[in-house]
């Protein structure tokens, strides 16, 4: 059987974690398994009509990163550095802030003392899987301690914006739903109800395999869910979950952007466990399909970048084999296993690298071969650099506790999308220097830099984007000390301001805000 991108994995993470909430959630997850289309790797045949991808080679006002902006980001990472010892000893309020969404799915058989090990000021939003939904009626078949988790008052108690996740799986199940005006309105109305009695921020649309022939019912359901929370909860956020690739055509991207707050791309199970080889769960690059392809084609199709978040796996799967050869041919069905559950089978086995997918795995010999695939936290980051050169919202996994107790992955969260905030004028270097004040700067107000010139020099100040391009430039002379710098059409994200000046150079980050 099939089983849905979420779902694969309650059986597995059920016996990782004997702790679940009761035997009758245990029960009811199972229930949950639905029968489902086809991941990627089990549906690329020749007969197969070609799905609507566009090649990531021909993205239109989205040119791949030049080895120019390399230079600048080594550049900015070396003059951070620098901050760090010039501000030691500053009088300076400083506190670590995110600089990029960071949306936490957290599954509810994950027992409450695991979350203990979370660093809730690392993520921006915190999405309680889930409320399953009935999909005749629109009714709640089950919110699965929604209502009484006390990880979700952690979450509010450290400010992360708490989202309810509904989910339906299966083509069969949205059909019923979506086909059904009377079991959508139902469903929003309790969705609503739900809302308000643990005072959550917004709500995440979790239906997977929705078919082709229910894209316009989507479109509709989300439009009706907008409008009802404007009237009933108007500062409640909609996210949604989409797959990696939309094989029935079932997401209008355009129409809805004009409904949902936050895209969530399930950026995983391009190789999945009923996948004929062994392969990477979230291959960045070095197959037909891949995080890269996926982000470039949603981006094409319509999302905007600034409420796109690039979803990534805490899991990898076991794969029985014929050899130790990477993408050995499969002989049965891969086991999930979380992040913690490979972290724990790496005391015994060595970890290798593949420079064609950037990902680790590694082969073992029981009676016969096996191999497992996953993410950690080298790979990880090589994804979230591509989320801060795409210039989208930010990153999210699936799924907060699947890392257990191992704290390098909230490491990665914190040295990728967390920056010092400065209230201050921060001190300046001797020579050619440059700051940028305040950090972050909102987008309707104004943000300033101070910076030193040698002595009769000229010089050249430049604002840029993440992709390079030039937004802004200013020639300068011996004297000025200060300017503003115009942020009128600037949209949320992070900059780079570029000082140029008798063959020295030197670059500053800086993040506007909406």
């Amino acid at each position: 059987m099939n089983i849905p991108v979420r779902m694969r994995f309650v059986l597995a993470v059920l016996l990782c974690f004997p702790a679940a909430p009761s035997m009758r959630a245990q029960d009811s997850a199972r229930e949950l398994l639905r029968e489902r289309t086809s991941m990627p790797h089990a549906r690329q045949s020749a007969a197969r009509p070609a799905p609507r991808l566009s090649s990531p080679d021909k993205s239109p006002g989205r040119p791949a990163a030049s080895e120019q902006l390399h230079a600048l980001r080594r550049s900015a990472d070396a003059d951070l550095t620098q901050d760090a010892d010039l501000t030691q000893d500053a009088d300076l309020t400083q506190d670590a802030d995110l600089t990029h969404t960071v949306f936490g799915y957290h599954p509810y058989w994950i027992p409450d003392a695991a979350a203990e090990f979370y660093r809730f000021e690392l993520l921006s939003h915190f999405a309680y899987f889930g409320a399953a939904v009935d999909p005749g009626s629109g009714e709640i078949a089950d919110y699965y301690g929604w209502l009484v988790s006390p990880v979700i008052d952690s979450a509010k108690a450290a400010g992360v914006r708490v989202h309810l996740v509904a989910t339906n799986f299966g083509a069969s199940a949205n059909r019923t739903l979506l086909s059904s005006p009377a079991a959508r309105d139902t469903l929003v109305r309790r969705l609503i109800e739900l809302m308000r009695l643990r005072g959550a921020d917004g709500v995440n649309i979790d239906f997977e395999a929705v078919p082709g022939d229910q894209r316009d019912n989507l479109t509709a359901f989300f439009a009706t869910l907008d409008a009802a929370l404007a009237s009933e909860l108007p500062d409640a956020e909609i996210s949604a979950a989409l797959p990696a690739v939309d094989w029935s055509d079932s997401w209008n991207a355009a129409a809805l952007a004009q409904h949902i707050d936050i895209f969530f791309i399930m950026c995983y199970d391009y190789w999945w466990s009923g996948s004929s080889t062994a392969g990477p769960v979230a291959p960045l690059q070095g197959s037909t399909y891949n995080v890269t392809r996926s982000l470039t084609t949603w981006l094409q199709n319509g999302i905007p970048a600034e409420r796109m978040v690039m979803g990534v796996p805490y899991y990898g799967y076991d794969w029985p084999v014929v050899s130790e050869a990477p993408q050995s041919s499969t002989q049965g069905r891969g086991q999930a296993r979380t992040y913690s559950r490979v972290q724990e089978m790496l005391q015994s086995h060595d970890r290798r690298w593949s420079t064609v997918f950037l990902n680790p795995w590694f082969p073992y010999l029981v009676a016969d071969w096996r191999q497992v695939w996953y993410d950690d936290a080298e790979s990880l980051e090589y994804k979230y650099e591509l989320v801060k050169n795409l210039g989208i919202a930010g990153a999210g996994m699936w799924a907060l506790g699947y890392d257990g107790e191992h704290p390098e992955l909230w490491d990665l969260l914190a040295r990728s999308f967390t920056r010092t905030t400065t209230v201050a004028e921060p001190p300046l270097a001797g020579g050619i220097a440059l700051d940028v004040y305040p950090q972050p700067v909102r987008a309707e107000g104004v943000a300033h830099c101070r910076f030193t010139l040698p002595a009769g020099g000229q010089a050249r100040l430049v604002m840029r984007d993440l992709l390079g391009r030039i937004l802004w430039e200013k020639s300068l002379f011996r004297g000025d000390e200060r300017a503003a710098l115009p942020l009128r059409d600037v949209g949320a994200g992070t900059y780079l301001l570029e000082l140029t000046s008798a063959g020295e150079r030197t670059v500053r980050p800086f993040i506007v805000v909406r």
